[in-house]
């Protein structure tokens, strides 16, 4: 009877320790997932961080299709954006060579919707011509998850992540996660496209499509601390085309804007990419030329104003006519000119080709006349 009884305690010892042994491998893998978990959110979370800094449209979508594809070792990342408006294109221009190839913009929302008929997540296989739109680029891609990008209830795009693994993407997964980034995505999308926008709107002269003067006084100010640092040139164009108002008396105010247009485009065509260009106001315009000493910048002022001559104007209307230009020329020294600050040498700088645009004007007009900055004394105080 001792001998039943303590071989059934032996027994029930034993069951307790594999028991214990069962529930310790049970809790370590809980651990081990509660860790992996951990990583995974921390990892999104820190993609949701930058996501939320990204100032330009480009450096949002090169953030997603290439840093999240190799935080996550995925086979690839694509995104489609729907473009009705044409504002996000312009915005696209430095998006890197890898996030171009894997970004699409339409102009018609239908693809973009078929795909997601109840704007839901779609995981897991998929057919051939999708996946061929989806991922021209990557045909091995075995499972995938796509996220609908949807911003006030109405898609905007979408996100598509590729893997070569077929499990990789389970419709038995959960993907709150994802849902939750994508979800952010359309928003900061829209937010970049809103930014930018208004950044160029405030900064360009709507008429021209070239700087305004307030971009032109922000950027002079800057260039002339870009020239005394470098030791170098920065020379100044003030054009003005003669006889404008002449010009609307005669043949009205849409050919006037017309002109200002075709003459704007001219003068952006026949500059450096180095160059700034801006509409000072009405038919005054302003040329910055960094690196350029006074000789070179009266070859390109002259240059620019036989351009304008040669150039027949469309009135809008049976006329077509031509103008002529009046160009005053200022050059800054380095090292040479100098002023208490850089915004009172700005200001000398402008009221020197001010000068010389008045003269060229009194002299006959259709001339260009350089005139030299007055020298100061006065060291730049840089601070």
């Amino acid at each position: 009877m001792i001998l039943e009884v303590s071989d059934f305690l032996l027994m029930d010892i034993q069951e307790l320790q594999e028991q214990n042994q069962h529930l310790r491998k049970t809790l370590n893998t809980a651990i081990s997932a509660a860790k992996l978990n951990e990583e995974v959110l921390k990892r999104f979370m820190d993609i949701e961080v930058k996501m939320l800094g990204c100032a330009q449209l480009s450096e949002l979508f090169s953030l997603v299709i290439n840093v999240f594809k190799d935080t996550f070792k995925l086979s690839v990342v694509s995104i489609f954006l729907h473009d009705k408006d044409q504002l996000a294109a312009p915005l696209l221009k430095k998006l890197d060579e890898q996030a171009s190839s894997n970004f699409f913009l339409f102009k018609d929302n239908h693809s973009i919707a078929k795909i997601f008929p109840h704007q839901k997540t779609r995981v897991g296989e998929i057919d051939r011509d999708l996946k061929k739109l989806l991922f021209p680029n990557n045909p091995f891609v075995l499972s995938c998850v796509l996220l609908p990008l949807v911003n006030k209830g109405v898609i905007i795009g979408s996100l598509h992540l590729g893997a070569r693994e077929l499990n990789r993407y389970h419709s038995e997964y959960r993907y709150d996660y994802l849902e939750r980034m994508s979800a952010l995505l359309a928003v900061c999308i829209e937010n970049c496209i809103i930014r930018e926008n208004l950044a160029y709107l405030s900064s360009m002269d709507a008429l021209t499509e070239i700087y305004n003067r307030h971009s032109f006084d922000l950027e002079i100010d800057k260039a002339l601390q870009r020239a005394n640092r470098q030791n170098q040139y920065l020379s100044l164009l003030f054009l003005d085309i003669d006889h404008f108002k002449r010009v609307n008396d005669t043949y009205g105010h849409p050919a006037g804007d017309a002109i200002l247009q075709s003459f704007a485009s001219i003068l952006k065509n026949n500059i450096r990419n180095t160059d700034f260009l801006a509409r000072f106001g009405g038919e005054e315009f302003a040329i910055l030329l960094p690196d350029c000493d006074f000789p070179q910048a009266e070859q390109i002022a002259d240059n620019l104003r036989r351009k304008i001559a040669e150039h027949l104007f469309d009135t809008k209307s049976d006329t077509s006519i031509h103008v002529t230009t009046s160009i005053g020329v200022s050059c800054y020294v380095h090292n040479n000119i100098y002023a208490q600050s850089f915004s009172e040498l700005a200001n000398i700088l402008l009221e020197t080709s001010d000068q010389a645009l008045y003269e060229a004007k009194q002299s006959g007009r259709n001339k260009v006349l350089y005139k030299a900055m007055p020298i100061r004394e006065r060291v730049i105080n840089a601070s």
